[in-house]
């Protein structure tokens, strides 16, 4: 039977108070009250950061759970999803696509395959169409693409299932050139690097070319240029820049490639307005079926040219030291010329605007000494409702990893850190959307970038982010996020924590190691995320704000009540 509560008269006197409440009026039992309360505020604030216990637990050797890719709840189902995770080591991703973004790609695939992630990840390079075509088609679990689908007028038809695009590179489409007995790394403008590979300009010595290497001997020499024929996201991201830069000269190539007799080269048509993913071949130039045939060709050609990843170019020995055998600068709209290396990419791409699908509405006019273009961005699809939880952790393990270390990483082989906002839209979405996946870890958590560098950093010549800083994205998508439409959100920024699109950290809902809703702003100098809003070790994690003051506030109130109490015993 519970205590009767004590009358008003009763309260004058302790010894009428029910035994069960005695204690907390007495000397004895005042001070084990401030005891507890220490002990509670000495728990509290010793409790491991968000994420330290899988850290733990990947430091003690190789852990076959998938929950050593994320913070997850022991039992293997993340909070989101209840879908059962299988242990790893049993699940292989099969995935296709973007020869221009493949080396970044196969060196995510590589890195995620020992401890602590344990993941197996298997890419074929082949194109940007190709990719599109097999996923829709259900015959892979992810591909890569450059561009969205629809665009084109002869793309394949989109999936019929929920699916989302999620960015994962950023890089500069280069010139590769073999010129022999150049002393001086190549210059091109956009009319002459359009003019070259439309069949407008013939030789090395044409005088478009002169001008824009003054004091340069430029040898009499036939140009091959070296086209891509597939379905190529490249292709379509540089009839697209040709069109933007140079739209007379790209028109005049349209209509004489249109009308010639026997119609287009290749059976390829392309229009004066509106880009398209195939290149059709050139007379007296080579043509290839991948990024890789290019570079190739190219190398081993004199003479030759063509677009291509700048690593595939520098893979062959291709680069500024060695001018015979280079990659080409490219005039800006700021007269710079500049090399696509991934600060000047980053610059490009800092003018960009996300569509409503994930990917993005390019701006080639963008100002500042460092931008360089044509740049662009690279897009992994991924299934989203109805899609396989076991499959779901693996893909959302290695999009963890591509989107933090891996974009750490990623100017080491040639492409550019997609930013603060971007990695945490890309792991955000992933861990709303599919089934099964799972947050990142701590280590991943302490490698998003601190930033982006905006317009108008990059328009004063900056080529570091400010820390906290973010460009606007669009806002966090759906399930079927890649079917949606829309103009592009603004090209604005804000600090990380403001409200924009989409500022989460990938952390989403309650689960350790992240901040809810918007305002992740990645990790500070020290590796510490100042967004995040969530304290406590795993099991016992708090939602909202550090609980610590607010029990240090109750103490105080406790022991106040306690001293008054025994001032009014004393009267």
């Amino acid at each position: 039977m519970s205590p009767t509560r004590p009358s008003t008269k009763e309260a004058d006197t302790m010894t009428s108070r029910p035994r069960s409440h005695r204690w907390l009026h007495s000397g004895r039992g005042a001070r084990m009250a401030v005891a507890l309360t220490s002990v509670m505020i000495f728990g509290l604030a010793a409790a491991p950061p968000s994420g330290a216990s899988s850290a733990a637990r990947s430091n003690s050797g190789p852990v076959t759970s998938t929950t050593t890719v994320g913070v997850v709840p022991s039992n293997g189902v993340h909070p989101i999803h209840s879908g059962v995770i299988t242990p790893k080591g049993t699940v292989q991703l099969d995935g296709d696509g973007s020869s221009f973004a493949a080396p970044a790609i196969e060196n995510f695939a590589s890195a995620v395959q020992p401890a602590p992630y344990n993941d197996d990840v298997n890419y074929s390079s082949t194109s940007s169409g190709d990719g599109r075509f097999e996923f829709a088609n259900q015959t892979t679990d992810f591909a890569v693409t450059d561009i969205a689908y629809g665009l084109g007028s002869t793309d394949t038809s989109p999936p019929t299932f929920p699916y989302i695009y999620v960015p994962v590179t950023a890089g500069g489409i280069a010139f590769m050139y073999n010129i022999p007995g150049l002393t001086k790394t190549l210059q091109l403008s956009s009319y002459s690097a359009c003019g070259i590979l439309t069949g407008g300009i013939t030789n090395w010595d044409s005088s478009a070319i002169a001008a824009d290497n003054p004091g340069v001997t430029l040898p009499n020499l036939t140009i091959r240029p070296v086209t891509e024929s597939d379905s190529a996201g490249t292709n379509f991201v540089l009839e697209e820049w040709c069109i933007d830069e140079q739209p007379a000269l790209w028109s005049a190539f349209a209509n004489q490639e249109n009308h010639q007799s026997g119609g287009p080269t290749d059976g390829v048509v392309i229009t004066a307005t509106q880009p398209e993913s195939n290149w059709p071949g050139l007379p007296g130039g080579l043509d290839q079926q991948s990024t890789s045939g290019v570079a190739g060709n190219i190398a081993t050609n004199p003479g030759a040219i063509g677009a291509v990843q700048v690593k595939y170019a520098t893979d062959l020995g291709f680069g500024p030291s060695t001018p015979a055998h280079g990659v080409a600068s490219v005039l800006n709209a700021s007269g710079k010329y500049t090399q696509p290396t991934p600060v000047d990419v980053a610059s490009a791409l800092a003018y960009a605007s996300q569509l409503p699908n994930g990917t993005h509405e390019l701006n080639f006019a963008g100002a500042g000494p460092n931008v360089y273009n044509p740049s662009t961005y690279s897009y992994l699809l991924a299934k989203t409702t109805g899609g396989d939880p076991t499959k779901g952790a693996v893909l959302s393990g290695f999009v963890n990893y591509a989107l933090t270390l891996g974009q750490q990483a990623s100017p080491s082989f040639g492409y550019a850190s997609l930013g603060l906002s971007l990695e945490q839209y890309g792991v955000k979405a992933v861990l709303a959307n599919v089934p099964g996946a799972v947050a990142v870890s701590a280590s991943e958590q302490s490698a998003y970038a601190c930033g982006d560098l905006t317009p108008a950093e990059v328009a004063a010549g900056q080529t570091s982010p400010t820390c906290g800083v973010v460009n606007d994205t669009a806002p966090p998508p759906g399930a079927d996020g890649g079917a949606a439409t829309g103009s592009a959100t603004a090209s604005t920024s804000h600090t990380a924590g403001g409200s924009s699109g989409s500022g989460a950290d990938g952390s989403s809902g309650s689960a350790p190691g992240g901040s809810t809703g918007s305002g992740g702003s990645g990790s500070s100098a020290d590796g510490v995320d100042p967004g995040v809003s969530l304290s406590g070790s795993t099991p016992l994690a708090f939602t909202g704000g550090n609980p610590v003051p607010l029990v240090v506030f109750g103490a105080v109130l406790m022991v106040g009540a306690w001293i008054a109490r025994r001032k009014l015993v004393r009267r």
